[in-house]
């Protein structure tokens, strides 16, 4: 009986080490650096204290304990994935509330949301015949550059990540304007990848949240299907990645006449705008006034934009690689950076809802 019970402690023991998980702690920085709406939201921050904090670095630390995730932002806001209770928990540290939406609730909340949208379109279509429909056709291109460059002390190596949003229309003469203005919106990133001891303990996180939530991905898009194509496209590409992104300079923005629209990760960051005589002609149609319009507000803000975005990266840490070159017709440009991470234990408790807090609904989104 003694060795049967010493056996069974040395099986639990043995199990125990086998399955045991290290923690994992990082936190990260977003800065907004340029872009045209980055000035208007300056602007308005002189009234509203919103839009100041818009263009404040916003901070965010993740940790990951078990089959627990728990994200919280420099706002006061936090959110936990609980993958065993199946359920998120958002709490709101300001007032001391939290809400809490299981994984099934989400789940028939989109599929509510999809029926919705098809009963619009079938009334639509009953009452106007077969209306116009305009879609988006993704565009992926991501290379890795073989550039290398210390950050965190880490080694990393550079990505370079470019995804088009191209218009699309199934009335012939609206198709027509949009082949001729090239129209689409975008997004750059150049991201340096390293890899970071305690990174997998996230990663195979995602993995097993993936697996619970496999009706996700094509529910995100309630039920449209381009964005389903761009998440296919995503998941395609990020095959490419290999460690966690340390540092990432990430622009968007809407191309107009070829601006920014064609050309490798490489290309585009470095791409000029077209020739003036293009951009002098007479419009000949709506969009083509939109994409005039749109390409002289964004070329007299590029060389201000480059130089704020390298200001602010230089002020940020020195010692990080410089960011590329300002894309031409850039909204919105953005640093992204991990400033820490630790392997540390960590404790339970900052995975459970605050003693006194009170649970109250959540609104028809679900927060």
């Amino acid at each position: 009986m003694r060795f049967r019970s010493v056996a069974a402690i040395a099986a639990v023991t043995i199990a125990a080490v086998g399955t045991s998980r290290a923690d994992f702690k990082y936190t990260q920085q977003s800065k907004v650096t340029g872009g045209a709406l980055a000035g208007v939201t300056k602007t308005l921050g002189v009234f509203s204290k919103s839009a100041r904090q818009a263009n404040e670095p916003q901070l965010t630390t993740t940790m990951i304990h078990g089959n627990r995730l728990r994200t919280e932002s420099s706002t006061g806001s936090v959110e936990i994935i609980d993958l065993d209770g199946r359920r998120f928990i958002h709490i709101d540290t300001t007032k001391k509330t939290y809400t809490i939406q299981t994984f099934d609730q989400l789940k028939a909340q989109l599929a509510q949301a999809q029926q919705k949208m098809k009963d619009e379109q079938a009334k639509a279509a009953a009452k106007h015949g077969d209306p116009q429909t305009m879609t988006m056709v993704p565009k992926f291109d991501m290379q890795a550059t073989g550039a290398s460059h210390p950050v965190l002390n880490l080694p990393a190596k550079e990505m370079k990540m470019r995804m088009d949003m191209l218009f699309k229309s199934t009335d012939p003469k609206t198709e027509a304007d949009l082949e001729k203005s090239q129209m689409s919106t975008w997004m750059t990133s150049d991201a340096w990848y390293g890899t970071v001891p305690g990174y997998e303990e996230l990663r195979d996180f995602y993995k097993k949240m993936a697996k619970e939530l496999d009706w996700l991905p094509n529910s995100m898009g309630m039920g449209n299907p381009q964005m389903s194509a761009a998440a296919e496209e995503f998941k395609k590409n990020a095959v490419k990645m290999d460690g966690m992104p340390l540092l990432q300079y990430t622009s968007f923005g809407m191309a107009a006449n070829g601006q920014a629209a064609q050309g490798s990760p490489d290309q585009s960051a470095q791409q000029q705008p077209p020739p003036s005589s293009s951009n002098d002609s007479t419009p000949t149609s709506a969009s083509g006034a939109i994409a005039k319009g749109l390409g002289g507000l964004f070329k007299k803000k590029q060389q201000q934009q480059a130089d704020n975005s390298a200001n602010a990266s230089a002020a940020s840490n020195p010692n990080n690689p410089p960011p590329p070159a300002a894309v031409p017709g850039s909204m919105m440009d953005m640093t992204i950076e991990v400033t820490s991470y630790s392997k540390d234990s960590l404790d339970a408790s900052q995975f459970d809802v605050p003693a006194g807090y009170a649970q109250v609904q959540a609104d028809a989104s679900g927060k």
